[in-house]
């Protein structure tokens, strides 16, 4: 009934063909798998390339961008270079201008308060001109006092001679009148009235040339010329006389 050897072909013939497909199959997945393995790695290559492209070109425009900073960054700075050489000009160009009257003007108002002077005439200035001045008051003062003092005493001898030439013309009043008493003479009354008028004015003269010859040669003149006064009215008596007659 069962016969092995024919039912057992059709079985090995489906066995060995299932087999024989399926090792086609694994085949046809081994090529198709080792296919997409060298189309991956193609892939990956191109990938890789491409990324090395996009990093080459990434940084190319990196160092153009950062070229481009560089040179942006150069050009502002010569602008800017430009601008401050410009600015340093004019303001040295304005400040020349404005001190080329500012400093003559301040070298000038500094002189004439004081800041710059000559050495010697500063001396000059603060110690001998005080110095000259006060030795000129106190010379001046001393001529002064001198005058003063000598305008008194010639005052005062004026007023004695005055006092005396009154009296002896009262005297000379009284003689003419009526004589002198007790025999004195006419002669002997004016005799006298001279000697009284002598005595204090010589005394006078004394006193002026000694304190004249005190102070300076300038107020030891007007002594000399109010002593050579004193003397010319001394010198003749007879006209003192004729004087106090006339004056009767």
């Amino acid at each position: 009934l069962f016969d092995f050897d024919i039912e057992v072909k059709p079985i090995v013939e489906t066995l060995v063909g299932k087999r024989i497909e399926q090792a086609l199959i694994e085949v046809a997945e081994e090529e198709e798998l080792a296919e997409i393995r060298e189309q991956q790695r193609e892939y990956e290559e191109i990938r890789n390339a491409e990324l090395i492209e996009l990093q080459r070109l990434e940084e190319q425009e990196r160092r153009l961008r950062a070229e481009k900073d560089r040179r942006m960054k150069q050009a502002q700075e010569a602008v800017r270079s430009e601008q401050d050489v410009a600015q340093k000009i004019a303001a040295r160009a304005f400040a020349k201008a404005y001190l080329q009257d500012l400093v003559p003007s301040v070298f000038n108002n500094l002189r004439e308060n004081g800041y710059f002077y000559d050495p010697v005439e500063h001396e000059i200035e603060t110690s001998f001109m005080p110095w000259l001045m006060d030795r000129t008051m106190t010379q001046v003062n001393q001529l002064v006092l001198g005058r003063t003092i000598l305008d008194s005493i010639i005052r005062d001898v004026v007023n004695q001679r005055i006092d005396n030439y009154e009296k002896l013309a009262e005297a000379l009043i009284q003689v003419v009148e009526g004589g002198v008493d007790m025999g004195t003479s006419t002669g002997d009354v004016l005799h006298d009235l001279e000697q009284n008028i002598e005595q204090p004015e010589s005394g006078t003269g004394e006193l002026i040339v000694t304190m004249e010859n005190n102070t300076n040669d300038g107020v030891e003149t007007n002594a000399l010329l109010s002593d050579e006064a004193v003397d010319e009215r001394e010198e003749d008596p007879t006209n003192a006389d004729e004087d106090a007659g006339g004056e009767q």
